[in-house]
């Protein structure tokens, strides 16, 4: 018969199996959905190549605004103007 003592480690044991198993799942689930969208961008967007990203030379350059290149951000806007 197994004591209290021993009761309690394989409920620790179990417990740590668990946790490393819900972190075995979120990293994967965090690993496909990144490798999606690297795909999607291949796909959808081959002629980008992410240098406007993080570009610390150029500040006053806003990546990812080509259209809004009028938009004031200090202005009001009407739901019209979207």
């Amino acid at each position: 018969m197994v004591g209290l003592k021993g009761l309690l480690t394989l409920y620790y044991i179990f417990f740590m199996f668990v946790v490393v198993l819900v972190m075995f799942i979120v990293t994967a689930l965090i690993s496909w959905s990144w490798v999606r969208g690297i795909d999607y961008m291949k796909k959808n967007h081959p002629d980008y190549s992410g240098e406007d990203f993080l570009d610390w030379d150029n500040a006053t350059k806003s990546a990812g605004r080509d259209h809004w290149d009028d938009w004031d951000d200090n202005t009001i806007h009407a739901e019209g103007d979207f």
